[in-house]
């Protein structure tokens, strides 16, 4: 079966991002993805569409793998990402950090739900920030903040 997980390693101004998109599942092949001589590494995970539990097992897998000291930093995560974050433990490595995630918001004007790309400096005492829709009208988080963003208290 053929792998639906494409990866694409960049590097820009002596920075390391490694492109994530598609599906992290038991067909995801981690082993061309060679890290070994960085010691910092930026994970881009916007593209990720779908991750399954044997997908889960991959990741952790793949990241266990790693150097003890590479520095990861997880960015443009999405909220299937996020929701992973918040229940398995060892899916973000202890030395790691999130740079920004999606979480979801309610535009009550156009009845829509609208994912909104923030970061763990925006979200104070376990509160959703406040967003607006492009009229200037209040955006609803929807979600539950105590457990969408319970994974804050980790890193």
């Amino acid at each position: 079966m053929k792998s639906l997980l494409k990866v694409d390693l960049v590097e820009s101004e002596g920075k390391h991002i490694l492109y994530f998109s598609g599906a992290i599942d038991e067909d995801s092949n981690f082993d061309n993805i060679d890290l070994q001589n960085l010691s910092e590494v930026t994970f881009d995970l916007e593209g990720i569409q779908l991750i399954n539990s044997c997908g889960i097992r991959e990741w952790i897998k793949f990241q266990d793998q790693l150097s003890k000291t590479i520095f990861i930093t997880y960015k443009n995560c999405p909220q299937i990402i996020v929701e992973q974050m918040n229940i398995i433990k060892g899916f973000v490595k202890d030395c790691g950090t999130i740079e920004s995630f999606y979480a979801p918001y309610y535009d009550e004007e156009s009845d829509t739900e609208v994912k909104i790309l923030i970061t763990p400096s925006e979200v104070i005492e376990g509160k959703a920030p406040l967003k607006k829709n492009e009229n200037a009208k209040d955006l609803e988080f929807d979600d539950i903040e105590a457990q969408y963003f319970s994974f804050l208290k980790n890193i």
